[in-house]
């Protein structure tokens, strides 16, 4: 059998509650040239049996499909598992919960030859039921900021064979990732369109105080951190939103959330 184009991969720890949505994404997809990689991380909660549900799905549909549930030292060495395992040429962290936008994202990204090693699009963020179009930034907000999401995101996967997630970062080690080959000239490929939905508050959604020192560690260690004044603006502005957050409470934050995404 010869390779699949695309391996789209799920890392998840006890999430039968959301994975249904996921795979039935997937399966919509009216371009089957991928193969879909499940790993968990040694659930208890019936995610391994709803997989196991699953496989025939896959297989009516000729995608190949496999899953592997064991313990891992957290969602990057899950990732990292995942890009071993892959056939693909190209790889697509898709988590649980989260979708492809549309049946023909995967047709419409691949029906045009790729001009880049990491082609990315916009999101569809939804919080509280609310939802709202984030295009993708200029690539130099990479310096200090994501400039699209991770499930937004098809990257050969060649690159990360040889540059593997640092699971030493905990929340940002996809971002470390992208700044690390944007910073080495590795070509980017932007499509204007939305590939995936993804739902606030997140895993790096939780842990925004260890977001933001392992941004300024990456800054370090890549060399492209400066005290300028643009630098001292962000750290008072982030300061100040999580005090606010810290006085006021998550309302505060609904309320402002729920504003943006009207």
């Amino acid at each position: 059998m010869s390779a699949p184009v695309l391996s789209v991969i799920t890392v998840c720890y006890n999430s039968s509650s959301v994975l249904s949505p996921t795979i039935d994404s997937l399966l919509s997809q009216t371009w089957t040239e991928f193969e879909y990689l499940v790993i968990d991380g040694a659930s208890t909660d019936g995610t391994c049996r709803l997989l196991e549900e699953a496989r025939s799905s896959f297989l009516q549909k000729n995608i190949p499909f496999r899953f592997t549930s064991e313990p891992d030292q957290g969602i990057y060495d899950a990732m990292n598992k995942g890009v071993r395992m892959a056939r693909g040429q190209w790889l697509l962290f898709l988590n649980a919960g989260d979708l492809l936008a549309a049946p023909d994202v995967l047709e419409n990204i691949f029906s045009v030859p790729a001009h880049g090693q990491i082609i990315y699009g916009d999101t569809l963020c939804i919080y509280q039921g609310r939802q709202k179009l984030y295009p993708a930034l200029p690539l130099d907000h990479l310096r200090w900021e994501m400039a699209f999401c991770h499930q937004s995101v098809f990257v050969e996967r060649q690159l990360l064979t040889e540059h593997p997630y640092d699971i030493t970062y905990r929340v940002c080690a996809d971002h470390h990732f992208f700044l690390s080959m944007y910073l080495q000239g590795v070509t980017f490929d932007y499509r204007p369109m939305p590939v995936s939905i993804y739902e606030i508050a997140g895993y790096s959604d939780q842990n925004k105080w260890i977001s933001h020192q392992e941004k300024k560690r990456m800054q370090k260690e890549l060399g492209i951190f400066h005290l300028t004044p643009a630098w001292m603006l962000r750290e008072v502005k982030f300061y100040m939103k999580e005090g606010v957050k810290r006085l006021f409470g998550q309302k505060l934050t609904d309320r402002v959330r729920k504003k943006r995404l009207h």
